[in-house]
């Protein structure tokens, strides 16, 4: 058993950097995303118990009246699970995601939320051992279920787990550039049972569809899955904008017209209230101008959230959000404008006849007149 100096040093032995320490046969192998929870936002405990998140248990002191949300073990997205990961696993996959230094390791100020969770075969290793998620069903589960409830899970935690049959673990991390998510707003952000379900009906149109999907209805796709990796509001609106024009903009003439009247329209479509064709002008025109030049941090995950040992909080620091009143009232106005989009690409998953209209611009244009 290595020492805790030992455990903490960067002075490691290459020799065992490729497996744990076992000539052991693998027995279990699962692609994983540790959902966090953000403790930095405050739900009203009413709210919980009316949606408690997926895997949370009911306790016995709780009664209907107090806890009336429906408490889910797990919800099967077709080859993917959403649970809670034991502790003990899931506090291992999260310290080999996080960066540590020599003699150097920030606390973690949170823990699992839940997990998606996907088994592998085992015959896969012989091809691509230290892989993940080969086949992109993990991050097609993580991207829309953003479009059933607004969330900043990433895959900061995202790591492939083998299991060898003598107790021995091995934990792959996933390398990517940027595993940040950001938020326009700081509400309730985990799915409860019946969003889950809504998400596995979700996927299961998409997988079914995704190779009839219109390229106008992929262009916005990408657009709402890119937004949110976006640090700054003021960046994050052309993105958005560009979504939905890759939904509504015919030929090159009349393009804040066209906006106006046809983003309203496809907002009242999708059920997204208090996008008026006001709003719309004021956006599309004013772009940057809302925050009246203002360069406005968005909300960031948990991933911040860690405290180094010894050391205070730093008096000043960037601040994360709005800091006035404009610019609250300007980010919830950006928030609805990321609604229509996520709306609009979810309907054209789940809504075939829906979808066709982005088929042609005839079809747009008799939907929608501008």
């Amino acid at each position: 058993m290595p020492s805790v100096a030992d455990q903490l040093s960067a002075e490691l032995d290459v020799r065992f950097s490729a497996g744990p320490v076992t000539e052991a046969p693998i027995v279990r192998v699962r692609d994983l995303i540790v959902c966090i929870g953000d403790p930095s936002i405050r739900v009203p405990i009413e709210e919980v118990y009316a949606h408690p998140p997926i895997g949370w248990h009911r306790r016995p002191d709780m009664d209907e009246e107090r806890a009336p949300g429906e408490f889910v073990d797990t919800i099967d997205l077709g080859g993917i699970i959403i649970e809670q990961l034991d502790r003990d696993t899931a506090e291992l996959v999260m310290n080999a995601c996080t960066p540590r230094g020599h003699y150097f390791l920030p606390v973690r100020q949170f823990g699992q939320r839940y997990s998606f969770v996907k088994e592998v075969p085992l015959d896969e290793l012989d091809e691509r051992h230290y892989a993940w998620d080969t086949d992109g069903t993990l991050d097609d589960a993580l991207t829309l279920s953003r479009l059933i409830r607004d969330n900043g899970y990433s895959t900061e935690y995202a790591a492939r787990l083998i299991d060898y049959e003598d107790g021995q673990r091995c934990i792959v991390y996933v390398h990517r550039e940027d595993k940040s998510i950001y938020r326009l707003r700081r509400d309730r952000e985990w799915l409860d049972g019946p969003e889950g379900r809504e998400l596995a009906a979700l996927l299961a149109a998409y997988w079914q569809c995704r190779e009839q999907l219109p390229p106008r209805v992929r262009r916005a796709m990408w657009r709402m899955a890119y937004a949110p990796r976006l640090r700054w509001a003021d960046m994050v609106v052309p993105i958005l904008i560009g979504g939905l024009e890759a939904l509504l903009k015919i030929g090159r003439n009349g393009l804040t017209r066209q906006f106006k009247k046809r983003a309203p329209a496809l907002a009242a479509d999708v059920e997204v209230d208090g996008f008026d064709e006001s709003l719309a002008e004021r956006l599309y025109d004013g772009r940057s101008d809302w925050v009246h030049g203002s360069h406005v941090q968005l909300f960031a995950g948990s991933s911040s959230s860690v405290k180094i040992p010894g050391e205070e909080e730093p008096e000043e620091k960037e601040p994360e959000g709005p800091q006035s009143r404009d610019e609250w009232s300007a980010l919830a106005e950006v928030a609805l404008l990321q609604d229509v989009l996520r709306g609009a690409v979810r309907r054209a998953i789940e809504d075939a006849e829906f979808r066709q209209i982005f088929v042609a611009d005839e079809t747009i244009a008799e939907r929608w007149p501008a």
